[in-house]
């Protein structure tokens, strides 16, 4: 950290650094991982100069009151030297040092950790409470959960004797498990089933922080909410949270994907118009308020990393290497290729892969890290020997270009197997329109538009799998991991990309010319010709929810018939999807289309480009004279 002094908060890490210790132990069970800890305390305190000012190493003023404090403590229980409780109680009974106030920062009660540090004595042997694990009928069993999974649901649940997995809610494209669980006592009897989540530390731990801030106190009052503080493990990276559970009495809580073979399309998006948006607009999505952004600075950080380097260590930047900061020259990137050298000012920590010694870099500061762009990962760094935190403002970095944002689309577009030239800028197009712009080129100059929009609150990861249905087809949401008050349609646009693969793509053959069917259909499929020969009836119906989602849509607009708006956010929710190896193929070819027909769309006026200031209306989108929005 190159601080060349010693420092209470320089003890108090070395504390959390023992694995199994007494601090990281207390912290475990108040669902704080000792890294979660670590790293906000080096981001409050912050790096130091590389120029030292003075010789040897020595301590703080404050540091020197604790190690009194502590040393009084071992002499009166009759011993020579302080052990790690007396230093851990110290510096909570000190009262004033930064690691209490980044403890009281993370909503912990020192007096109560002070007591509960002072009753009891280092336990250096890992728990592993024994909990018999069973699974219901409908649990998948071809996705079994991983010995590190199995070790977050034994600590979540510890004191049950057993507990029932009953199914795995699938519908999402990250890593994440997401479980309904029922917890048994040893007299067999049951306790409420309950959702968990279970996914990597440092983003349970972030929901739960934005749970607090964006979600509590938004929700109506029959909803999915966080039951207590999250588990960690310190041997495992994973962490887990608990959602309340409201299900029937067969303990089953089908998310949408699963409901919707059920409902039907055509109740679905009747649900989603009077269930869903009503129900939680109240306080969200209709709470909106005027919003002028730059499209890259809400919708930048759903594409891959604009760059991907080779760490260059100790290396002095030749002359003709690119120099990178804040404010971000976006035609300055795009020259950048492999193999060229690059300098990074001013950049800040996002994430931090120890097991790949790898670092992910973003522009902007703050508590939302979830919308920060101009991604640039770092690989072949040495973790074990170079402390970076998340937060971290980085002074220099220096690296060699190894892969670029646009190879990594490519290669995401090329395992799609397309029947096209990736390489040509504009691709085949759809009936109506005979060529498509290539969003892997034409994506670009979308991030630089302008949009006149709307601010709300959103649920920032809108899908099928993060949607239940409670009793009496009542909607709750869960994994509100990408809450925050972002822009409005942003959900909408999410939600139908999840709704196109799989409602509207599972009735296909998935091949580029049912993409492009689908494609079409969404483009024409208000026109009097509906009930033409060559309309596909099946496609047509899979097609109603998604015009239950535009119609919402369209109230959300922040002007009247301006669909504009949309598009833009339609067109990189889509080019996200192409990047996501979880959703099929047959999807994410329509997203490839969907991406290249929203780009299309958003920049026709009235056969004239449109300006890149702002954002204006193509003739193609205006209302049709139903009243209904147009696809």
């Amino acid at each position: 950290m190159q601080h060349y002094f010693l420092g209470v908060e320089h003890l108090f890490i070395a504390l959390l650094e023992i694995q199994g210790g007494l601090a990281s132990s207390i912290l475990e069970e108040h669902g704080l991982t000792a890294r979660y800890v670590i790293d906000a305390i080096r981001r409050h305190a912050g790096k130091g100069s590389q120029q030292r000012l003075w010789a040897g190493m020595p301590n703080s003023p404050r540091a020197d009151v604790v190690l009194g404090i502590a040393n009084d403590l071992a002499l009166e229980d009759g011993r020579a030297e302080i052990n790690e409780r007396d230093l851990l109680i110290a510096i909570l009974d000190e009262h004033d040092s930064i690691p209490v106030r980044i403890l009281r920062k993370l909503d912990l009660d020192i007096d109560h950790l002070l007591k509960d540090v002072s009753e009891r004595t280092p336990n250096y042997l890992p728990r592993q409470p024994h909990l018999r694990t069973t699974y219901a009928e409908m649990f998948d069993g071809a996705a079994p959960l991983s010995d590190a999974q199995l070790l977050i649901l034994r600590r979540m649940f510890y004191g049950y004797d057993q507990i029932r997995i009953e199914q795995r809610l699938t519908g999402g494209y990250t890593e994440a498990a997401i479980l309904v669980v029922t917890p048994i006592n040893a007299d067999n009897l049951e306790d409420a089933s309950v959702v968990v989540k279970i996914d990597h530390a440092d983003i349970i731990l972030d929901e739960a922080q934005r749970y607090d801030l964006h979600v509590k106190n938004s929700l109506p009052p029959l909803t999915a909410r966080l039951e207590e503080r999250p588990t960690t493990a310190e041997t495992s990276d994973l962490a887990g949270l608990k959602y309340t559970f409201i299900g029937d009495s067969n303990s089953t809580a089908p998310n949408l994907r699963i409901a919707a073979k059920d409902l039907g399309v055509n109740a679905l998006g009747d649900w989603l118009h009077e269930e869903l948006y009503p129900y939680f607009g109240r306080t969200w999505w209709q709470q909106r308020r005027p919003f002028r952004f730059q499209v890259w600075s809400e919708y930048d950080w759903l594409l891959p990393p604009v760059l991907t380097l080779e760490y260059l260590p100790d290396a002095e930047p030749p002359g003709d290497s690119y120099l990178i900061k804040d404010p971000v020259r976006r035609e300055r990137l795009k020259l950048a290729e492999y193999g060229d050298v690059v300098v990074i000012e001013n950049f800040v920590v996002q994430r931090v892969h120890r097991d790949k010694d790898a670092i992910q870099l973003a522009i902007g500061k703050g508590t939302e890290v979830a919308r920060r762009a101009y991604k640039i990962e770092v690989i072949g760094m040495n973790l074990a020997q170079n402390a970076y935190y998340r937060g971290e403002v980085v002074d220099q970095l220096i690296g060699r270009v190894w892969k670029t944002r646009s190879e990594q689309l490519f290669h995401a577009a090329s395992a799609l197997d397309p029947d096209f030239d990736l390489q040509e800028e504009l691709i085949p197009g759809i009936p109506g329109i005979d060529k498509l712009p290539n969003p892997i080129f034409a994506h670009e100059k979308l991030l630089d538009r302008y949009v006149n929009g709307s601010l709300s609150k959103i649920h920032g990861d809108l899908h099928l799998g993060n949607i239940l249905m409670g009793p009496n087809r009542s909607a709750f949401l869960i994994d509100f991991a990408n809450t925050r008050n972002g822009h409005t349609l942003f959900d909408w646009a999410s939600l139908e990309i999840s709704l196109l693969s799989d409602v509207v793509m599972a009735v296909t053959d998935g091949s580029w010319d049912s993409a492009r069917q689908v494609a079409h259909y969404m483009l024409t499929i208000d026109d009097e010709d509906k009930s033409a020969a060559d309309a596909d009836a099946r496609l047509l119906t899979a097609l109603d929810s998604v015009i239950a989602v535009r119609e919402i849509a369209f109230d959300c607009l922040a002007r009247p018939n301006h669909w504009s708006e949309y598009h833009i956010a339609l067109a990189l929710c889509s080019m996200r999807a192409i990047t996501w190896d979880t959703m099929p193929r047959a999807g994410r070819r329509l997203m490839f289309l969907l991406a290249a027909l929203a780009i299309k769309l958003s920049t026709t006026l009235g056969g004239r480009s449109s300006s890149m200031d702002t954002v204006e209306d193509s003739d193609l989108t205006d209302l049709a004279d139903t009243g209904r929005p147009p696809l």
